[in-house]
């Protein structure tokens, strides 16, 4: 079983596989903007313990521009191993753009980070 509320809490028994298809969007709710992943953009999915930063994540995917759908979404898949070793219990998930800044000729390359979708709860059942 594989279920995601609408405010982006999942609810997966211990060891299924799922998906997840991720709109990226740099607006707002209210007037989204909608980024299309270019060469060299990297999303990363994360999964946490309770209260562990996103750089000790238990589980971090990457996925690049390869893994766009139709949509211009990013599909995410998963299989069995990323849960089946995990107790049940209450985790959290981040995902998060690593893009290349604009530059000027002559400047190095900056990364910029944006949070695509903040901590958020993700229970693995029995």
């Amino acid at each position: 079983m594989f279920d995601i509320s609408g405010n982006g809490i999942i609810r997966i028994n211990r060891g299924d596989t799922f998906s997840l298809d991720v709109f990226i969007n740099l607006g707002t709710c209210l007037e989204p903007v909608q980024y299309v992943l270019e060469e060299g953009d990297r999303v990363y999915f994360a999964l946490m313990e309770p209260n562990q930063p996103f750089e000790h994540a238990l589980m971090r995917r990457e996925f690049t521009k390869a893994d766009l759908d139709e949509d211009d979404f990013v599909h995410m898949e998963f299989g069995n191993e990323q849960t089946e070793y995990l107790m049940p219990g209450t985790y959290y998930y981040m995902v998060k753009l690593v893009r290349q800044a604009p530059t000027e000729s002559g400047e190095e390359n900056q990364c910029i980070v944006d949070t695509i979708i903040p901590k958020t709860k993700f229970i693995i059942m029995e």
